[in-house]
């Protein structure tokens, strides 16, 4: 961890996300312009609300001490990259001057992020989220206008999820459902758009094909072979075989397909893909 004085905030804040730990009524009532903000006894909890562990991340809070019990907090979570403000948030220019809303520091998959933009959004259109744990990606989707249903087997993952939607002033539709259960099927022709990140049951995969309505698409990204060098998952029913998921899905066009190994992983592909009209 890296104590960051008041005097020298200024100089080097810029690549670090700030995560303000104060409650909620001290942050309301004013904190440092861009926090992000989840309290220091809810860390673990509201995990998803946080960036990557590998992201620098700038702890603030009313006194230097609780900033760095919250910042060692972060350091048992994970986080590589932590500083803490040695100094109360009252003896930073500016430090209680915005009350704006805090700013979200977790990201959609970045792919969802990446193909969002060039998918139609006409009216409210309805969206699945297969295997949506905590939601970022459910959120991410119904604040950009969808209708979003997040299916997941753990009930308190999907609870954080309906958490994390409400307090960005949305809501998104949970059923905790065993993806895996023999029988379990989409219903057919519901969705706009099907989105399924990092979790792969190959015998669902027809259903989702059928799920997805005429005009509709689907994004996909999980592991393939080679993610076993790097970490989990190291089960060959996890991983996709080279050029599998495009030939998993024949009825789509394919609009965008990718396999990915960068150095050190995740190795992945993904998928684009679109249901004709006809």
């Amino acid at each position: 961890m890296i104590a960051i004085g008041s005097r020298d905030l200024p100089a080097l804040r810029a690549p670090y996300a700030v995560l303000d730990v104060r409650d909620d009524e001290a942050f309301r009532r004013g904190h440092l312009e861009g926090s992000g903000h989840v309290p220091a006894a809810a860390l673990r909890e509201r995990r998803a609300e946080l960036p990557s562990r590998e992201a620098p991340l700038l702890v603030v809070a009313d006194l230097g001490a609780r900033a760095a019990a919250a910042a060692a907090d972060l350091e048992s979570l994970g986080y590589s990259r932590v500083a803490w403000l040695d100094a109360p948030l009252d003896a930073v220019g500016g430090g209680l001057s915005d009350r704006a809303p805090a700013v979200p520091l977790w990201r959609p998959a970045p792919f969802l992020e990446e193909v969002l933009p060039r998918l139609p959004r006409a009216g409210k259109p309805r969206a699945l989220d297969v295997a949506a744990g905590s939601g970022r990606d459910s959120v991410y989707l119904a604040l950009n206008g969808y209708a979003v249903e997040a299916w997941d087997r753990d009930a308190e993952a999907l609870a954080r999820a309906s958490a994390l939607a409400a307090r960005h002033g949305v809501s998104i539709e949970t059923r905790t459902i065993d993806l895996e259960r023999e029988g379990v099927a989409l219903p057919a022709g519901r969705y706009a758009l099907v989105v399924c990140f990092r979790y792969l049951h190959r015998p669902l995969l027809p259903s989702i094909e059928r799920a997805i309505a005429p005009g509709g698409h689907l994004v996909l990204e999980t592991f393939r072979a080679g993610q076993e060098r790097f970490g989990k998952p190291q089960r060959e029913r996890f991983l996709l075989r080279p050029g599998e998921l495009p030939s998993a899905f024949a009825s789509l066009e394919i609009v965008q397909y990718a396999e990915l190994e960068p150095a050190g992983g995740p190795v992945t592909a993904r998928l684009l893909a679109r249901k004709p009209s006809g």
